[in-house]
C-alpha cells in the first residue's frame, strides 16, 4: 500500500516537473513610450522607406529600411514633447547629425 503511495507520488511529481520546464508563458513586450517614425534616405536625401511603431505597438513598414540617412521622428505617447534626430550611415553604424544634412553624392 506504501508502495503504491510512492508510485502515485513520483508519478505526480514527475508530471508537474515535466510541465514545469515544457510550458513557457507567451513573452510580452511593452508598449513604446513614444509613436516614432523612422524615414531612410539615399545620399541625395530621396525618401527610399519608412518604419513607423505606435504607442498601442501598432506598426508598419514601407520600402528599404536602410539608406545613407536615416531621420527619427519621436512623439510622447502622453501628449509630451517630441522630437526629430538625423543619423548618417558611416560603414559600420550610425552617427547622429546636428540637423538636417545636405545631400551628400
Amino acid at each position: 500500500m506504501f508502495a503504491a503511495i510512492r508510485v502515485r507520488s513520483f508519478i505526480v511529481l514527475a508530471a508537474l516537473i515535466v510541465t514545469a520546464f515544457t510550458i513557457r508563458p507567451t513573452p510580452v513586450q511593452a508598449s513604446p513610450s513614444s509613436d516614432i517614425f523612422t524615414t531612410f534616405y539615399d545620399c541625395a536625401l530621396n525618401e527610399v522607406g519608412w518604419k513607423w511603431r505606435g504607442c498601442a505597438s501598432q506598426g508598419q513598414d514601407w520600402g528599404q529600411l536602410s539608406g545613407h540617412f536615416k531621420e527619427i521622428e519621436a512623439s510622447s505617447c502622453e501628449g509630451g514633447g517630441s522630437s526629430d534626430t538625423w543619423f548618417v550611415w558611416n560603414g559600420t553604424g550610425w552617427s547622429s547629425l546636428p540637423g538636417q544634412p545636405s545631400p551628400d553624392c
